[in-house]
């Protein structure tokens, strides 16, 4: 008889072992990381960052989605800039892993006003960003795991650029031909380049106009790339003068230095971002 309490003791403790080794096979603790950062989006009012949230299922039964709260920091500021959360939904298949993209929106009117408020120049003109990201993933009959995720880089500003006259406008006249006069206005144009990040110029196209008189559409040929804060050399600009030109003009108004002369136009920039090739917007110019 106490032979076969021992045997069935021991069976009894070899099942529960097998039990447990088999509940630790199917409940392991899903891995969750940060597939890839990028800015998905970026123009002058603001910028998208996308964070690429992996997830492992290692068991054998498909899971909750999970839930995912963000919090965007700037610098050592504790109270968070952006704060929002991404719900649940659907399942994670068995066995299989899953990435879910994870926006979030910034905006530049808000940063600068935060940005505004710093003393280190390097800093405002530079923010260094961090973001939080804690994922909820509900496991019946175990609970829920909560895995946090953090990152850090800096965060591209971009903003409006200057385009200033390097030298104001200058006409002059070829009175050779009396009968059919031409000439050219010469000046120079400079762009600087006030974000934080390289840019070129893939276009700067513009409308000339001479008083209330538009010439014909000019742009600059070339694609200088302008470093974080940098002004281009000085681009010359020529436009020439038709006789129809100068008669619409009139004579009166080219006196060389004190020429009346608007430019009206639009620029694209180039720009190395992931989805974002070009940005672009327009400017006037008296």
């Amino acid at each position: 008889m106490k032979k076969l309490s021992f045997l069935a003791a021991i069976l009894i403790c070899g099942l529960i072992c097998t039990t447990c080794d088999l509940f630790k096979d199917q409940v392991k603790e899903p891995a969750v990381t940060l597939d890839s950062i990028d800015f998905s989006d970026i123009n002058f009012s603001g910028l998208e960052l996308l964070s690429n949230v992996k997830v492992e299922n290692n068991m054998s039964v498909n899971i909750p989605f999970p839930k995912i709260d963000i919090a965007l920091g700037l610098f050592d500021i504790i109270d968070p800039f952006v704060t929002l959360e991404i719900p649940s939904g659907g399942t994670l298949k068995s066995s299989d892993s899953t990435v879910i993209p994870v926006p979030t929106k910034i905006d530049f009117a808000s940063l600068f006003n935060l940005v505004a408020k710093l003393t280190d120049k390097d800093q405002r003109e530079n923010p260094m960003y961090k973001i939080k990201l804690t994922t909820y993933i509900p496991v019946e009959g175990y609970g829920e795991f909560k895995i946090p995720l953090e990152h850090e880089g800096l965060l591209p500003l971009i903003k409006v650029p200057d385009i200033s006259f390097a030298s104001k406008p200058k006409a002059t006249i070829d009175k050779s031909n009396f009968l059919n006069p031409t000439g050219k206005i010469e000046f120079s144009l400079n762009v600087k380049n006030n974000s934080n990040i390289a840019v070129i110029i893939n276009a700067l196209s513009f409308t000339p106009k001479v008083g209330n008189y538009s010439l014909s559409p000019q742009g600059i040929i070339g694609k200088p790339e302008l470093k974080p804060g940098a002004t281009t050399e000085s681009i010359p600009i020529t436009l020439s003068l038709s006789a129809i030109d100068i008669g619409k003009i009139g004579l009166d108004l080219l006196t060389g230095n004190n020429l009346n002369c608007s430019l009206t136009g639009n620029y694209l920039f180039g720009i190395d971002f992931p989805l974002v090739k070009e940005i672009g917007n327009t400017f006037t110019l008296q």
